[in-house]
């Protein structure tokens, strides 16, 4: 099984991370990414002077140790990342239905619930990232250098992506608010599911759209590797 290949589009229009961002914007959120400066310059404003120096060392890698590409790791990563997927996924649409209030539903028990799942997404993701640039150390010098290349860029911008993700949370607890609040005097217990059910569903789509998001990498990463095991003779 191979992986699905990465957007063509610029990803601010296509992919994981605009459907994120959709789903974001629907809160009357500003997150109109035509409005930010180019990527590059974004991006420059990430790295420090030890990070560049730490990139160009990074550049600059070579493999002590020769290797070749190997298929069947390759695939053996690409099914554990359907099957890490596909739990996480079941379990992301799960939420809500294991929790039980005696009056009307509380928002932090709600929100520590959500918060819960998405440390679980993203320490999942995280390990498996750093598996499959374990995996690549050894299948050959390109795959070697790209797996150095990541681990710098993710060491950089794992400050900056926590920060981006934490504002999910704020936007969970804005829809709460929104949600819970209703012109009748005394919401029924019909009333009150209906929104809780409507509410449980949004987040599950947003950490939905944010696990696709934190997985973006190892799919390129795995990409690359079969790309370099086809064109190995």
């Amino acid at each position: 099984m191979k992986p699905q290949p990465m957007p063509s589009q610029p990803l601010a229009k296509t992919g994981p991370r605009a459907r994120l961002l959709r789903q974001l914007d629907d809160s009357a959120t500003t997150l109109d990414g035509s409005q930010l400066p180019c990527f590059a310059e974004r991006l420059s404003r990430l790295f420090g002077l030890g990070d560049t120096m730490t990139l160009d060392a990074a550049i600059g890698y070579r493999a002590k140790q020769p290797g070749t590409p190997q298929g069947a790791v390759v695939d053996r990563l690409t099914e554990e990342l359907a099957t890490i997927r596909r739990a996480l996924v079941q379990r992301i649409r799960g939420f809500g239905s294991d929790l039980e209030f005696d009056g009307e539903p509380e928002l932090e028990a709600a929100l520590n619930a959500w918060l819960a799942l998405q440390r679980k997404v993203a320490a999942n993701s995280r390990q498996l990232r750093d598996k499959v640039r374990k995996s690549m150390k050894d299948q050959g010098p390109k795959l070697a250098h790209l797996a150095e290349l990541d681990a710098v860029f993710d060491q950089t911008m794992a400050g900056y992506t926590a920060q981006c993700f934490s504002h999910i949370p704020k936007v969970l607890e804005q829809r709460f608010e929104h949600r819970s609040t209703t012109p009748e005097q005394s919401p029924t217990p019909a009333t009150t599911a209906d929104w809780f059910h409507r509410y449980c569903e949004e987040a599950q789509s947003l950490l939905l759209a944010e696990l696709d998001v934190r997985l973006e990498p190892v799919l390129g990463l795995l990409e690359a590797c079969h790309k370099e095991v086809n064109n190995t003779p």
